[in-house]
């Protein structure tokens, strides 16, 4: 039911996190087969992540599936993994992650109680975060236990101080939204938004929401992947936001603020780039 996809970069002496986190999953198995699939794309770590990975796939019974990649991104590592994960939800569990023991057990039950027709609906369930000191992340979620236009959501809840949030999503709709548009092939950068609008704006699902804390994001570590990304990459930044504003023009008169700050976005990367 559930593939774990962890992209990786030299962070073999964080990985250990989702490996323990898995390791202590309250549900493993149903029917006495395994329930999960741990699917690890190395974006071209030259640390000892390999060696680790064998070491930890000798340990155990359940599915580690390793995938060595030269060094393109996170959202180059995420489109393998995606490619690669068979279970019908997955979870994106980032490298210096840990998750609770019930993480499992929750979407499980949540998942497996659905209709054929919810299922068909639903996109992903969304559960809330703390940081490694205990403390809660955002606010709960504002309604609770229903499934909501995932639209609505982004709109709507935007401003209330949610936070970090996570979310078991439908792996099917990732399989469709996580492709690259022909013309964007050559590029060495696309912010992460672009593939999660395709899914929303695109194949519209629902959202179903609990409010319990399961991920585990910490904070404070000196991660510096994302610093100057805008500077360093602009033209994957000129290509999200002329494809929001060409593909998504109808969001203009619903949610004006939203296009009009694509808008923006889009006639300053191209003055930027002289295009």
């Amino acid at each position: 039911m559930i593939s774990v996809l962890t992209p990786t970069y030299n962070r073999a002496n964080k990985l250990h996190r989702v490996f323990e986190s898995i390791k202590s999953q309250t549900l493993k198995k149903v029917n006495d087969e395994y329930i999960f699939e741990w699917l690890i794309v190395d974006d071209g770590s030259d640390d000892n992540t390999r060696e680790l990975v064998k070491k930890w796939q000798k340990e155990v019974n359940w599915n580690i599936i390793y995938k060595y990649q030269n060094n393109q991104g996170k959202w180059k590592a995420v489109l393998e993994g995606i490619k690669l994960a068979k279970g019908e939800l997955t979870l994106i569990a980032d490298s210096d992650d840990e998750f609770l023991p019930e993480t499992f057990e929750t979407f499980y039950d949540i998942w497996s109680k659905f209709s054929k027709d919810e299922k068909e609906k639903c996109g992903g369930i969304g559960v809330l975060c703390q940081d490694q000191y205990g403390n809660r992340i955002g606010c709960d979620y504002p309604m609770e236990k229903k499934l909501i236009p995932t639209i609505d959501v982004v709109f709507k809840w935007r401003s209330i101080g949610l936070g970090e949030t996570w979310a078991a999503l439908k792996t099917e709709n990732l399989k469709k939204a996580f492709k690259l548009p022909e013309e964007a092939e050559h590029l060495k950068f696309i912010p992460e938004t672009f593939f999660w609008d395709r899914i929303i704006f695109e194949l519209k699902p629902y959202s179903y929401f609990i409010n319990k804390v399961l991920r585990i994001y910490y904070k404070e570590e000196g991660n510096n992947l994302s610093k100057n990304i805008r500077n360093k990459y602009p033209e994957g930044f000129l290509f999200e936001s002329k494809w929001f504003v060409s593909k998504y023009w109808w969001i203009l008169f619903k949610y004006p603020k939203v296009y009009l700050k694509h808008l923006i976005k889009f006639i300053y990367y191209s003055w930027r780039l002289r295009k």
